[in-house]
């Protein structure tokens, strides 16, 4: 277990938190709305109250664990760009994060969680036409790279008759860097790049609450269970220090500027509802405003206020399945967003369905798989359509620990 866990740092040091999307290039990226690999199969679970999973987007929801677990996931993305005159893909791999909850007291729900998890992503490469400088042959790329990663600590309680609740510290740290380049055809030629690195740290604080089961106050409700829960987290100060280079035969530092800004609060809420003992629905929301945000640099982009709305199923398997394929849980779902960007006045809408299994290792372990298919944006007013494919690749392990034995 303890070497699956360095081999995992050890990797997110180089690939974590990767993606592709044109529409990524905006303020400090595109929100993470996949917090874990059995998530993304049916959606946030802000109430979502169970002992097998860690929801950084809510940390009451750890307060059934009842054994030390970690998580971790690979992410493959495939994205397909088309305009109304050209097509492209690109597809790109990453390790995603790593979550570990540790019980302390479990009559009273006192587990501590905690990891590291990309808040925002982006990553975006762009190839201009061709363009002539006195004859001379030249294209312009424009790329993007980093985001902000959550370094997170939580903490969460079950109050008897009234809920579970959870607190965590959210240390945010992230590069974003911009870069534009001339690339000339004729090799003789020195391509000049414009390159922008903008680090950004701050501390915020996210506060959680699920509901204990409301149908023992509501006897004609027709359901095995009914929570409700919700998160928020508040507004950040961050730092922002930005220097800009340009190379070309030698590299220089052009300026370097210190800022203040501020990353806008985060707020959602959902549903639970188990229509039996087997089957579950989640109803989630999420809202973000992104126009309050001010990053210091020019962009044809506007940032928005995000809204994200996700309806997911899950079955879980029987309690004593005889067969391999009884054993396993699955997931499915619907969800829609506006991503937080607006390009000629126009909002980037995205639509995509969810799936997912849980494929058990034994009793407490478990692989995680999860597959996203979404669209967004569309080919007009010079936008651009993208078609995008997600899939993880999760772990999901438990151990027991400080547990005393019977006398």
């Amino acid at each position: 277990m303890r070497k699956i866990i360095l081999i995992l740092v050890l990797l997110s040091t180089s690939i974590f938190g990767q993606a592709i999307s044109l529409y990524s290039n905006f303020g400090v990226g595109e929100l993470n709305v996949n917090p874990t690999a059995r998530r993304s199969g049916f959606g946030l679970g802000i109430a979502a109250l169970d002992n097998f999973d860690i929801n950084p987007f809510n940390p009451a929801s750890t307060s059934k664990i009842q054994f030390v677990k970690f998580a971790g996931s690979l992410n493959y993305s495939w994205n397909s760009f088309s305009d109304q005159a050209t097509t492209n893909s690109f597809r790109t791999g990453a390790f995603d994060y790593l979550l570990l909850a540790i019980p302390v007291q479990r009559d009273y729900g006192i587990v501590l969680s905690g990891g590291i998890s990309p808040l925002t992503k982006m990553n975006y490469k762009v190839l201009s036409p061709e363009f002539y400088f006195d004859s001379i042959p030249y294209k312009v790329k424009y790329e993007g790279l980093g985001g902000l990663t959550d370094y997170y600590f939580g903490l969460s309680y079950n109050i008897k008759s009234f809920g579970s609740i959870g607190l965590s510290a959210n240390f945010l740290i992230g590069t974003v860097t911009d870069q534009v380049s001339t690339e000339f055809v004729q090799t003789s030629f020195i391509n000049p790049v414009f390159k922008t690195e903008s680090n950004y740290k701050g501390v915020g604080v996210r506060f959680g609450f699920i509901s204990e089961n409301l149908k023992t106050y509501i006897d004609n409700l027709p359901l095995k269970e009914f929570r409700i829960g919700f998160s928020y987290l508040s507004p950040v100060n961050l730092s922002l220090e930005r220097t800009k280079l340009k190379q070309g035969i030698f590299l220089d530092t052009i300026s370097q500027n210190s800022y203040k800004t501020k990353l806008p609060g985060q707020f959602a809420a959902g549903i639970s509802a188990k229509l039996s003992d087997r089957s579950t629905l989640y109803v989630d929301y999420l809202n973000q405003d992104w126009s309050k945000l001010n990053t210091y640099s020019q962009s044809g982009f506007a940032s928005v206020s995000q809204n994200y709305f996700s309806i997911g199923f899950e079955y879980v398997p029987v309690s004593r399945p005889e067969k391999y394929f009884e054993a396993i849980t699955w997931r499915f779902g619907l969800f829609s967003k506006n991503i937080g960007l607006a390009v000629n006045d126009v909002k980037i809408n995205e639509y995509g369905f969810k799936a997912g299994a849980s494929l058990p290792v034994d009793q407490l372990n478990s692989i995680d798989i999860g597959v996203q298919y979404s669209i967004r944006g569309k080919k007009v007013n010079n936008l651009v359509k993208e078609s995008v494919l997600n899939i993880w690749f999760g772990i999901n392990f438990a151990e027991i620990w400080f547990v005393r034995s019977e006398e």
